[in-house]
């Protein structure tokens, strides 16, 4: 109020002193001193009044000033203030708007590197939680919720309303302890199924309040499947290559001795090693045929025309479906033209026909028909055998799987090879392949391939 009072003075006074001096130069009577108090109150009213107009005009710029500050601090997106130059605030206003410019790129950057981050987040193949000291979780992707079988929490929340598996809360709580990273692999219940996790946890130390622990999960369960099926490949395999040569060098030293010298006894275990040679080499041939499939193949594509592979196939194995009096039926049309690699393609038809005809009955039939839609080809072999237990068809392709081997060696002998190399074929060209079967009635294989 004081600070007014004197501003208003500053304009009055100045201009009652000028007046006294005209007037008393002047020699003014009443009437003409009355005419200049009136012109006197007129003159300071007005220069109050343009000087509150010239200063409303200076808060007004201060005033936006303030307010985008304060709207900035409020996480409102930072903004300047328009200014002449010839403002008194002009240097302080242009400092103003470069800051707001210079935390308005800032803010942006900083939006860039979370966007980037929680993409980079979303997409990597190992789950990831981050938890404080107050055990808050405030990072938690979508793969971590996926391997805990479990809905991708909203974030911040606490630790014990997500992870509810006890020895993963546990490796956590050591890491904060010890403040030591830790490595271990967990066998954790994930619905109702066993899953093998590595999990790594790495302890980050801003001080003692704002202690970190990051949580790696990885899922070593497809890894340690992988690593079974190659060591029970091996077993398999070692044990499929001993048999028939341990049969064959027993033959073979007992001819070298006095049993070699009798002719029927001679006859029949030459005939015994020449089987049994016959059977390793289709097991080496087939063993080959599985490694070849995961190798990369340059061949080129070409126009297939189904029905003469198929009788092509046929014409191999026709000798061995005359010993069974096997009636084979050809349905597919003359026309029915595919692209694809002619070599993986026999391999397919080979194995199944010959499948077809080794389980099938006395006087039995095989029949192959095709369909073909606007994105795929399938092909099916159908026969009238033995058929397949409807509790081993999920694992008839899996290597040297051969059912119930009393079963099977009585009707045929094999490898165990077969469907699994027509499986790593389909897959390679990314196809399906289906079984349809029931015991004694008969069997059908369906190949879907991409056109």
């Amino acid at each position: 109020m004081t600070k007014k009072i004197l501003k208003y003075l500053s304009f009055l006074v100045p201009n009652l002193i000028i007046s006294v001096i005209i007037g008393n130069m002047m020699s003014f009577d009443r009437q003409q001193w009355m005419i200049m108090v009136v012109f006197l109150l007129i003159a300071t009213a007005s220069g109050i009044g343009i000087a509150r107009f010239w200063e409303a005009g200076q808060q007004t710029e201060l005033q936006v000033m303030q307010n985008r500050m304060l709207a900035t601090i409020q996480g409102q997106e930072p903004r300047g203030v328009l200014t002449e130059p010839n403002s008194p605030h002009y240097d302080l206003i242009h400092q103003f708007n470069t800051l707001q410019n210079y935390i308005k790129q800032t803010q942006q950057t900083a939006q860039r590197d979370v966007t980037n981050y929680q993409s980079l987040l979303a997409s990597l193949p190992v789950g990831v939680i981050n938890v404080n000291r107050r055990h808050v979780i405030d990072v938690f992707n979508a793969t971590a919720a996926g391997l805990l079988g479990i809905q991708q929490p909203k974030i911040p929340i606490s630790e014990s309303l997500v992870i509810k598996q006890f020895t993963l809360s546990e490796l956590m709580t050591q890491t904060f302890n010890t403040q030591h990273n830790q490595q271990s692999i967990l066998n954790l219940q994930i619905n109702g199924e066993v899953k093998q996790y590595e999990v790594s946890t790495l302890y980050h130390q801003g001080d003692l309040k704002h202690a970190e622990v990051m949580i790696i999960i990885y899922d070593l369960t497809s890894v340690l499947q992988v690593e079974r099926m190659q060591s029970d490949f091996l077993a398999n395999a070692s044990h499929e290559l001993k048999t028939p040569l341990t049969a064959i060098t027993g033959f073979v030293e007992t001819l070298q001795g006095p049993a070699g010298e009798d002719p029927n006894t001679r006859k029949q275990f030459l005939k015994i090693v020449a089987d049994e040679s016959e059977r390793l080499s289709s097991l080496v041939i087939d063993i080959l045929s599985l490694s070849r499939v995961k190798q990369k193949n340059d061949a080129v594509d070409t126009k297939l025309t189904i029905k003469k592979i198929v009788d092509e196939q046929w014409q191999h194995i026709k000798s061995m479906a005359a010993t069974k009096d096997i009636t084979f039926k050809n349905n597919v049309s003359q026309n029915f033209v595919v692209h694809g690699l002619k070599t993986d393609l026999d391999t397919i038809l080979q194995n199944l026909m010959i499948n077809a005809v080794k389980y099938n009955k006395q006087g039995g039939d095989v029949s192959v028909t095709v369909y073909k839609d606007h994105q795929h080809w399938q092909i099916n072999i159908k026969d009238s055998g033995i058929g397949i237990p409807k509790n081993q068809q999920s694992r008839i392709f899996e290597r040297f799987y051969r059912g119930d081997e009393s079963r099977q060696r009585t009707i045929a002998s094999g490898t165990g090879l077969g469907l699994a190399i027509v499986n790593e074929i389909v897959s390679k060209h990314n196809g399906e392949v289906k079984v349809n079967s029931q015991v004694g009635v008969g069997t059908t294989i369906s190949v879907t391939l991409p056109l």
